[in-house]
């Protein structure tokens, strides 16, 4: 499933809100920092990445989107640490 894809789900189902756009922002649509525990928890569980925290909170990148492109980069720059480590 694609990053952006898991990502809406997760907040869908944690902050109880549908059909959210890939640039709806995380404090926008209800989120806070109670409920911010639990959506960290999943994206590590289904993407293997735990996201800074803060990004959830900047303007400018708490975003759907923006959150998926920062998962997808640091997946990217682990496997380029492993791959350099093997």
């Amino acid at each position: 499933m694609e990053t952006e894809a898991v990502v809406t789900q997760i907040l869908e189902n944690v902050i109880g809100v549908r059909n959210l756009s890939s640039d709806a922002r995380f404090l926008d649509i209800g989120g806070n920092s109670l409920n911010l525990v639990e959506v960290l928890k999943q994206i590590k569980e289904k993407t293997g990445v735990s996201p800074k925290p803060r990004m959830f909170f900047e303007k400018s990148r708490s975003t759907i989107a923006a959150i998926s492109a920062a998962i997808d980069s640091q997946r990217e720059e682990s496997r380029a640490v492993l791959s350099v480590a093997e």
